[in-house]
This record gives C-alpha cells, sequence and structure tokens, in this order.
C-alpha cells in the first residue's frame, strides 16, 4: 500500500514538472506585430506606408529578415483590387519585448490610383533572441 502512494507522488510530480515546462515553453514565445497607420502617394509618385512594429512577445527581435506587403485599395460602391506588393529585405529593427518603432516604406513604380479605403496585408519573417524565463 505505501509502495502505490510513493508511485502516485512520483507520478503526481512528473506531471507537475511536464505542465511547468511546457507552460514556459508557452509563454517563452516570440511576437511580432505590424500596424498599419496611413497609406499615400507622396509627391514623386511613391506609395506610402506608414507604420509601426510592436514586439508584443516575450523574445527580443533582433532582425527583420523581409517584411512581405500587399496594399488593396477600394472606392465607394466597389471591391476591394490589390493596389501594389512588395517585399522589402533586411531590416535592422531591434525590439525588446513591449517596444515598438515606427516604420516607413516606399513602394516606387506603381500607378496612382484614387481611393477611399485601404487594407495592408503583411507577412513578416525575423529573427529573435531566445531568453531564459
Amino acid at each position: 500500500m505505501n509502495s502505490i502512494r510513493v508511485r502516485l507522488l512520483i507520478c503526481f510530480l512528473l506531471l507537475c514538472g511536464l505542465l511547468a515546462g511546457f507552460a514556459s515553453t508557452a509563454l517563452a514565445a516570440p511576437s511580432l506585430h505590424w500596424q498599419t497607420e496611413q497609406v499615400y502617394y507622396d509627391s514623386h509618385g511613391r506609395l506610402i506606408i506608414e507604420g509601426y512594429f510592436y514586439n508584443n512577445g516575450t523574445q527580443t527581435i533582433t532582425w527583420i529578415n523581409w517584411q512581405e506587403l500587399k496594399v488593396y485599395f477600394r472606392q465607394h460602391n466597389t471591391r476591394w483590387w490589390l493596389q501594389a506588393a512588395a517585399t522589402f529585405n533586411d531590416l535592422n529593427v531591434t525590439l525588446y519585448p513591449g517596444d515598438s518603432v515606427r516604420w516607413t516604406f516606399r513602394i516606387t513604380n506603381v500607378s496612382r490610383a484614387y481611393f477611399n479605403y485601404y487594407d495592408v496585408k503583411w507577412n513578416v519573417n525575423y529573427q529573435y533572441r531566445a531568453t531564459r524565463l
């Protein structure tokens, strides 16, 4: 009877250790977010996308390998259309957890179009420095 209690206690301790390990792994997740604030054309005809990167994870972001942007426009009473797409490589960005940095992207060789609404879809690939919890 005593050995059953010891085995149950060992199983319970192992289970607690595994759960703690999984929880710390889940909490130590890198996460980078892009928030678009404004889209417009400048006087040179370039499409300007202004916004900011925000590190909403628990790891330090050390470099952005690439950021892909697809800019969709819409006028009143029309459907969305893809106006421009571009990929920006090797962005020197370092963000600690909770930090943000303003950023401006410029897309050249894009035709000028009138729009009432914009929607920017993004995809990013970045590097981060793993920190111990």
